[in-house]
């Protein structure tokens, strides 16, 4: 803490006992005598003063320590001023991720500085941490807000930035001001993850007409709203159209021709929204509505001149057309049949047969009349009074000149015939055409079709040149991605609607860059290439300029020398153990596994630092591993090498197996089971008296009647400090009730020798199935393996200990 010379620090007051402390400022309850803390520069001692009492030396050490005052003056301040002003902060805020927001209290500055200011945060599990305690003498901030907050102390105000979604929650602010009450406060924070990549699917582009089809739209981004958009429409349910899956699915029934869209997909959350690109959709249809029109339409027409005939019919896919005059078929195909230089000859009834080549229909026309005459209109020029034009600020006069007698005018745009209106004037008998404050769309190409009762001509096309934009600018980065990887290359485009096209140039995260052109190349490019980068379009034309919205450029390390490290390898069963992952690279992500499965948290596992430290606590004897760690980022991933837990625990399951009986002089063998790591020690009683040998095999070569008993098997693991003990109970008949031969006696030993093996194998057996075991977040603390023989179950046990030839009596 830096005390400058003459601040005055919070928690100088007199001692509550008599006794004054020797050095240092003590506290009192009653009234507060204010002390002021100076600091003389040219020592490393600052002074106490008491407007009662005189002047004591304390050391910086010392006020530091001081901050535990604070802590008196806020109980202080709960047991003697009550708490006012609950509503000091709104009772909720909304904010975007990587943004900032600010807690405003309504909070007058008192004229006194607060004495302590704290705020506190509770997320969505209702865990409470501090955020910030501030005192006069002292701030004392959680180490997750460091240079993410800023406190106004005059007001209580809490300006948070760099929000991510973990900072959604319960922020609760308490003041306590000098000589007043607490006044306490709470504001509910929603941070939003902003809409993107906006997509809409179709289940099917073409569409047969009264069937049915799916559109699917899907979005990123948090709390999400979905509209349909039909064109500029919006889509809402009927009997015919359903929203499903939220809104993010929109099914028709019944898809009628009306229907091709185009469809648009608006996604919205509280703080930003998105619409994807538009879908078509090719309905299969007709063909209908055939219909042929002639141009120019006239009722007769010169030697000489051209007649375009058009044929058109309501169909999808669009049809196929033939075409016939007085019944007899063309050759000519397509949707338009030209005449040109017609003759007398060419005179008939002109008809069009639309074909669907999908739907197996057709279509005849209505019958168009052509009737050819001898010419006499000829020459027709347009003469335009400028031909340099600028939208909005510009207009035009085009003059249409012709040879031949009694002419009449008809000026057409494109195929559009042009009409008077607010903006286009037609003078001096139609032969002048004026266009006032011209847009692009009147760029034309313009035609002046001249006529008279026998014969006709029109002019060789007209396009204008008119000046506008830059706008609509647009800037794409290829490939798109959100993470690149460094050495990559990144091409940026910038795009924009003007005539004549557009300048541009270059920013990064606002400053200008040495680049011009529609295309910036980064080529192999590194970490610090990351930031905002946008474009600015200029018209050298119109004077006008557009900068597009920022691209974010972020260039991510890749990830290497993954290495998983532990506490320790060899722990106690129901003790815990600590796995920490390390990485090189940025923006890392981390994941565990034990063998191939994913470790996820428990309540007996848990993920902390970002989810590169493992604890796991209650450690059974199934937690062996192997454990790995793997690491990604947006570019790149890596997995560390394995590590393996030997957990010890155990003796569990002591079971003595062996005969309740044998003859009098046949061989008797017992074997104590348990399962226990590391191997168990064994101690042998007969009749609750020690016998020879600690092994884990007991064997009599010839049984007496004197070993008649019970037997008592310990095991012990010297590392657990846990034993256990089973019992026994052996009798050996008389070998003369038994009337069996020696060879039952040799049967008897090769029967007890293969269980031994038996019971040998079955350990092993176990062994490898345990290490089987992997750590998730729903196994039991205890489990008993389970071995599938033919489809059922059978109980495997783990056998530990070493067989040895003693023999024991």
């Amino acid at each position: 803490m830096s005390i400058e010379k003459g601040q005055t620090l919070l928690g100088c007051h007199r001692p509550l006992h008599k006794e004054r402390p020797t050095n240092g400022c003590g506290f009192h309850v009653s009234p507060v005598s204010r002390v002021k803390y100076q600091v003389n520069k040219s020592t490393t001692h600052g002074t106490c003063i008491n407007s009662t009492s005189s002047q004591k030396t304390l050391s910086l050490e010392a006020a530091v320590d001081m901050r535990s005052s604070v802590i008196l003056l806020i109980i202080l301040g709960v047991i003697s001023g009550g708490i006012h002003g609950a509503n000091v902060l709104p009772d909720s805020v909304t904010a975007v991720v990587g943004g900032t927001v600010t807690f405003t209290t309504t909070v007058t500055p008192p004229q006194t500085p607060f004495l302590v200011v704290t705020w506190s945060f509770t997320n969505a599990h209702d865990a409470t941490s501090n955020v910030i305690t501030s005192s006069q003498a002292h701030n004392a901030t959680a180490p997750a807000y460091t240079d993410r907050i800023r406190l106004f102390r005059s007001t209580g105000s809490l300006e948070l930035s760099g929000l991510t979604v973990s900072d959604t929650g319960v922020y609760k602010v308490a003041l306590i001001p000098d000589g007043a009450a607490q006044e306490k406060g709470s504001c509910r924070l929603l941070v939003h993850v902003p809409v993107t990549n906006v997509t809409v699917t179709a289940s099917n582009t073409e569409v047969l007409e009264f069937t049915s089809v799916r559109l699917s739209c899907s979005s990123s981004g948090s709390s999400l709203s979905f509209l349909w958009l039909n064109g500029s429409s919006e889509v809402t349910a009927s009997d015919r159209v359903q929203l499903t899956d939220g809104g993010s699915a929109l099914t028709i029934q019944h898809v009628t021709r009306y229907d091709r869209g185009p469809f648009r997909c608006h996604v919205t959350n509280p703080v930003s929204n998105g619409t994807s690109d538009p879908v078509n959709l090719l309905i299969i249809l007709g063909p209908e509505n055939t219909t042929l029109t002639m141009s120019p339409l006239q009722e007769y027409y010169a030697e000489g001149s051209d007649i375009s005939l058009t044929c058109s019919a309501v169909s999808g896919p669009a049809a196929h057309f033939l075409w016939f005059v007085n019944g007899h078929r063309l050759t000519d195909t397509g949707a338009e049949l030209t005449l040109k230089n017609i003759q007398m000859s060419q005179s008939g009834n002109y008809t069009c047969l639309a074909v669907n080549n999908r739907t197996m229909r057709n279509q005849t026309s209505h019958t168009a009349v052509v009737t050819v005459l001898t010419s006499h209109i000829s020459n027709v020029v347009i003469t335009p009074n400028t031909t340099d034009l600028s939208e909005f600020s510009s207009s035009v006069s085009l003059s249409c000149s012709s040879s031949g007698s009694f002419p009449s005018f008809l000026w057409l745009n494109d195929t559009s015939q042009v009409t008077a209106s607010d903006r286009v004037l037609l003078s001096d008998g139609g032969a002048t055409l004026t266009i006032v404050r011209v847009t692009r769309y009147d760029q034309g190409p313009y035609q002046c079709h001249v006529f008279n009762n026998f014969s006709n001509s029109t002019s060789e096309p007209l396009k204008l040149s008119i000046s506008f934009g830059p706008e609509n600018i647009n800037l794409k980065l290829f490939p798109s991605q959100q993470f690149y990887e460094e050495g990559s290359n990144v091409t940026l485009i910038c795009s924009a609607v003007s005539r004549p096209g557009a300048l541009y140039h270059w920013f990064l995260n606002g400053d200008e860059l040495p680049y011009s052109g529609a295309e910036l190349r980064l080529m192999n490019i590194e970490e610090s290439h990351s930031g905002n980068y946008s474009c600015q379009a200029f018209n050298n034309k119109t004077m006008r300029h557009e900068t597009s919205q920022p691209s974010a450029l972020s260039v991510l390390v890749q990830v290497s020398d993954v290495v998983v490290t532990s506490n320790t390898t060899e722990v106690l069963e129901f003790t815990s153990v600590r796995l920490s992952c390390s990485s090189s690279g940025s923006s890392l992500s981390f994941l565990w596994f034990n063998g191939s499965s994913e470790v996820t948290a428990s309540d007996r596992v848990q993920l902390t630092d970002g989810g590169s430290a493992l604890t796991i606590h209650h450690v059974t004897r199934y937690d062996r591993g192997p454990f790995r760690c793997n690491v990604s980022n947006g570019v790149s991933d890596g997995i560390s090498k394995s590590l393996r837990l030997v957990v010890k625990y155990g003796p569990d399951h002591v079971t003595i197996i062996g005969p309740k009986s044998v003859p009098a002089g046949d061989l008797m063998i017992l074997y104590c089971s348990t399962e226990s790591v590391p191997a168990a020690n064994f101690t042998w009683l007969f009749r609750g008296k020690p016998t020879y040998g600690h092994e884990v095999v007991h064997i009599i070569q010839s049984s007496q009647n004197s070993d008649s008993g019970t037997y008592t098997c310990t095991a012990e693991n010297t590392v657990t400090g846990r034993s256990h003990t089973t019992h026994h109970e052996f009798t050996v008949t008389d070998s003369s009730d038994c009337g069996c031969s020696s060879a039952a006696g040799l049967a008897l030993v090769i029967t007890a020798g293969v269980c031994l093996i038996i019971a040998v194998v079955t350990g092993i057996s176990a062994c490898v199935l345990v290490r089987g075991k992997r750590v998730n977040s729903n196994y039991p603390l205890h489990q008993q393996e389970k071995k599938t023989v033919e489809g059922k179950h059978s109980d495997v046990y783990k056998i530990t200990g070493t067989l040895r030839n003693n023999v024991s009596r």
